[in-house]
Formats: C-alpha cells, structure tokens, sequence
C-alpha cells in the first residue's frame, strides 16, 4: 500500500477542515476509528509475514541438518556392510594356517572389523531417529507457515477494505453524499471482518500452498 492510516487520517482531517457541520464530524471520527483499526491490522499483517520468513528459515535449518544426519547414517550404514562383508569373506579362510603369526594377524582382523560393525550397528537407530525428527520438526515447521502466510492474506484484504473504507468516507465529506460514507462503511466492517478470520485463525486450513 502506498500509503500508511496515518496518511488518510490528515487526508479526512484536511477535508473537513472547510466545514464543521455535524455530519463531517461524524464522518470525521468514523474515520478516525477506521484509520485506528486499520493502523493495528497493518503491524498484525507485517508480524504474520515477518513470522513466515522466520518459520520458513527454521524450517530450512533442520532441513539441510536433516540431510546431513540421513548422510552420516547412510555412510555409517556402508561401513558396516563393508565391515560385514569382510567378515564374511574371512569366513571362507582356511580354520587354521601354517605360521601361527599369520592366524594371529587373521583373528585379530576379523575380531577388529567386529567392533567396527558393533559400534556402527549401535548408532545407526540413533542417527535413524534424529534424522527422522528433524525430518518432521522440518514438516510441522513448513505447516506453520503455512497457516501463518494464510493469516497474513488475511490482513492484507482485510488492510485493503478498511483503506478502501477511509477513502470512501473522505469523499462523502468533499461531495456531502451519505451514500460514500455508508458505502465507506460497509467497506471498513467487511475488511476488519475478514482481518479478524486472520486474528482468529477461522477458515485457513492446514494444506499446501
């Protein structure tokens, strides 16, 4: 909007200010409480996409931490095939060797790729559930989003009527028509009503944009 309820408030004030009849005083005020309420539903619609961009970067943080706990899980998840793996192809060896050097070396072998595969098979749950948890923790945060862009909507058309509502009732007090201020007015009370389905979370649903 290309300007603010402040802005309407001198334009209405500067209208009036030729006459001082009792209908450019009522019109006068009733655009003093619009311009009011229209003052609270612009800072409400900059907190809703303010709070968008901040649940839109939380969630982008435990996304990629996400990707990064899937990536130590699935290298830790090769490892230990390959750990596996060499232990099986040790299996195929021989029992017993002729230099008793040489089945030592070969024990000690298959008994430290053991421990390799005891140690990746003990983390691999735990790096499975963080990444699931932040996996969701990522979704829910994109859901709030959401829900909050939607609010945001909100007050913007509701920031809409009611500028809409102020501009009409200036022009009944410049053209003296009551028709201006009442069609001023039915502008204003549709825009806050739409702004307060925003403050109170009515219709906005929880899907996807």
């Amino acid at each position: 909007m290309s300007h603010g309820p402040e802005h309407q408030i001198e334009h209405a004030e500067h209208a009036a200010h030729a006459s001082h009849d009792s209908f450019d005083k009522q019109v006068t005020i009733s655009i003093a409480i619009v311009a009011a309420v229209l003052a609270a539903v612009t800072m409400l619609g900059h907190r809703a996409h303010n709070e968008t961009l901040q649940l839109q970067g939380e969630a982008g943080i435990q996304h990629n931490a996400a990707t990064n706990k899937w990536a130590q899980y699935q290298a830790s998840n090769i490892r230990d095939h390959l750990y596996q793996s060499l232990l099986e192809l040790s299996a195929s060896l021989p029992a017993k060797s002729d230099s008793k050097e040489t089945q030592g070396e070969i024990d000690a072998a298959r008994q430290r790729w053991q421990d390799q595969r005891n140690k990746y098979k003990k983390n691999l749950p735990e790096y499975k559930g963080e990444a699931e948890t932040l996996e969701e923790q990522s979704k829910a945060k994109i859901g709030e989003s959401h829900v909050t862009h939607a609010r945001g909507t909100r007050f913007d058309i509701g920031e809409l009527g009611l500028q809409l509502g102020v501009v009409l009732c200036s022009l009944a007090i410049l053209t003296k028509m009551k028709s201006f201020w009442y069609a001023g007015l039915l502008g204003a009370l549709a825009g806050l009503l739409v702004a307060l389905t925003g403050v109170f979370g009515l219709f906005l649903g929880g899907g996807h944009h």
